[in-house]
């Protein structure tokens, strides 16, 4: 039986608003780093690793504004101070938020009933916790961390944590949709079905199944919205990455963080998640995200959803040369 450390009602300001191609919530990436960043913190003599992450979302403030009071929202960003020559900095614009969360951490190597190590364990988290970044952002507060040793322990907690959303994994809903597309265009990509995640698509249909004789004249029709594969709040998000060239070996790569491991350039990587409800979920397992390297992909995935092999991107030759344009890459 799985254990879980839950941090309670984590409240973060300044948190990184974007990822990848997706705005609105942090990478999954980020939560899974924190849990591992925690993980190697941890005294070696516990013997104890932290692993895959449930996320609950409570609240979340993206910053950003409407310059003209309406029409579309750009992001709030703050004023650096001035240079040298006494002028406004240049930035790079990056995306805020402020967000209450709730985590709930796979715990590994942990005997169940070991008040002593779970007493232990709780010190240390609530001690390296608050000294690190979650999602860019700072850590203000965190409620309350406790141990759930055993299934009543974590349902108990799921229903503490309401009300909330889940984000669970919905990886193959991405390749059913592309598949629906196809019927109707044949040069769809998966690009197109990706996007339509972060879309409303309407069609217009005609008031009656007879034609027109002039191709010219207009035909009364109502505009209808064109629903999705499945019912649900879906959006896309960006999971993990892709390597895009070969593995280079240590020190081959000049100027990397790391010289003394070896290195693959790559790209990221996206699917597609659903927000749930607290109360639609019976086990934690059910949205506990965790990596899974198999070259060339490195990415983020719910163990026990029901998952094909990773879509391979459209590719499309371009050139004379045979290379290889990669336009989900752009």
């Amino acid at each position: 039986m799985a254990q879980y450390l839950l941090l309670k009602h984590i409240e973060v300001q300044n948190a990184n608003a974007i990822a990848g191609l997706t705005y609105g919530f942090p990478a999954i990436t980020h939560f899974l780093g924190f849990a591992h960043a925690l993980s190697r913190q941890l005294p070696d003599a516990m013997g104890l690793r932290l692993g895959g992450v449930t996320v609950v979302s409570h609240k979340n403030n993206v910053h950003a504004r409407q310059p003209t009071g309406w029409g579309d929202y750009v992001f709030a960003l703050t004023r650096n101070p001035v240079n040298a020559k006494g002028e406004t900095a240049s930035i790079n614009e990056e995306g805020r938020m402020n967000m209450q969360i709730s985590l709930l951490i796979e715990v590994e190597g942990l005997i169940a009933g070991d008040k002593a190590a779970a007493a232990q364990l709780i010190a240390a988290v609530k001690d390296l916790a608050p000294q690190r970044r979650l999602a860019g952002g700072q850590i203000l507060t965190i409620g309350e961390i406790e141990l759930l040793a055993d299934a009543s322990m974590q349902k108990k907690a799921l229903r503490r944590l309401m009300p909330g959303f889940v984000l669970c994994d919905r990886h193959d809903y991405l390749a059913q949709h592309h598949q629906q597309l196809l019927q109707h265009n044949a040069q769809a990509s998966l690009f197109d079905a990706w996007c339509e995640f972060a879309m409303l698509t309407y069609q217009a249909v005609a008031d009656n199944e007879s034609a027109p004789d002039d191709d010219n004249q207009p035909v009364s029709a109502q505009w209808q919205r064109v629903k999705k594969t499945e019912p649900g709040y879906f959006v896309p998000i960006m999971t993990g990455y892709r390597a895009i060239s070969p593995c280079y070996a240590a020190g081959e790569v000049a100027n990397v963080r790391d010289p003394e491991v070896p290195v693959s350039f790559v790209e990221a990587a996206y699917s597609v998640g659903e927000w749930r409800s607290v109360h639609r979920i019976t086990d934690i397992d059910e949205a506990c995200w965790r990596y899974h390297g198999e070259h060339p992909w490195y990415l983020a995935r719910v163990t026990t959803a029901t998952h094909a092999e990773p879509i391979e991107p459209d590719v499309v030759p371009t050139t004379d040369d045979d290379t290889d344009f990669d336009p989900d890459f752009l």
